[in-house]
């Protein structure tokens, strides 16, 4: 069969958010602890209070059993300045890192 194009039946390559966290992490720097502890102060307090779900950057933070379960798009108009606040804190302490 050489020089014949042989057709592979096989699925393409699935990639799992683990994966793509660490690559984040490891292969574009990006400080994952710094990401956490920036989530955990947005949502401790409320957490904390029994919230089960925070209003922020534009962003609505999903708190289930004292834990941020997931981060989706808020419906309300998010608040520009507080979102480039919450970027320029995020990168201050990747270079401090």
């Amino acid at each position: 069969m050489q020089g014949e194009d042989v057709k592979h039946d096989r699925e393409p390559v699935r990639v799992t958010e683990h994966a793509i966290v660490r690559y984040l992490e490891r292969a574009m720097g990006f400080n994952i602890e710094a990401v956490r502890e920036h989530i955990a102060g947005i949502c401790g307090g409320a957490a904390a209070a029994g919230a089960v779900c925070v209003r922020s950057e534009g962003l609505r933070f999903e708190i289930t059993n004292n834990t941020v379960t997931t981060i989706v798009p808020d419906r309300q108009n998010p608040s520009l300045t507080g979102r480039e606040r919450s970027q320029r804190a995020i990168e201050r302490s990747q270079r401090e890192a």
